[in-house]
């Protein structure tokens, strides 16, 4: 796997890319490079970690991810996260506690019309339905990295269920039609 990424550049899994650069950058390339890997996981989704690792107190994140992908909605314990979108279109849906939508902000880069930047608070149900090919944003939040401080939502299929792929087909005609 590291064969395909830059000197300085490792894997900690197939989505997830850690860097030994104490000043991390990015340009096109790296967009592209995680763009061609994202494109070859199950999830169709991979991440550079600008933070040095899972214990950072702070976590920023350049994301990239597929059209065809799912993010369960989910909520945070004791960390807000941010979202900047760079390239690509998406809503970001903002549900209450029974499942029901009740807001939906249309995610662009700057300049393109729609929100380009939010900040989620804590215990705020929130999930993402892709508009375009590629999605591709920058995500920062609190760490050190702990699973138990997110909780996806038990009204919506896991990722990789079965059912998940209906679910998300059904999210973006409900969110198309507003």
């Amino acid at each position: 796997m590291s064969e395909r990424l830059p000197p300085g550049f490792r894997f900690l899994t197939p989505e997830v890319i850690y860097t030994d650069r104490s000043l991390v950058l990015a340009r096109s390339e790296e967009v592209e490079l995680l763009k061609r890997e994202a494109a070859t996981t199950p999830r169709r989704r991979c991440r550079l970690c600008a933070h040095p690792g899972p214990d950072a107190a702070q976590q920023d994140m350049l994301i990239v991810m597929h059209g065809d992908s799912y993010v369960r909605p989910h909520r945070h314990f004791g960390k807000s996260e941010t979202l900047t979108v760079l390239e690509g279109e998406a809503e970001a849906l903002i549900f209450d506690e029974a499942g029901e939508i009740t807001q939906v902000l249309r995610m662009t880069p700057y300049g393109h019309g729609g929100v380009f930047f939010y900040r989620m608070p804590e215990r705020v149900f929130h999930g993402l339905v892709f508009r375009t090919e590629w999605l591709v944003y920058l995500e920062t939040t609190a760490g050190p990295f702990d699973p138990a401080r997110s909780e996806g939502a038990p009204w919506a299929p896991a990722e990789g269920a079965p059912e998940a792929a209906a679910y998300a087909a059904a999210l973006a005609r409900r969110t198309s039609a507003r």
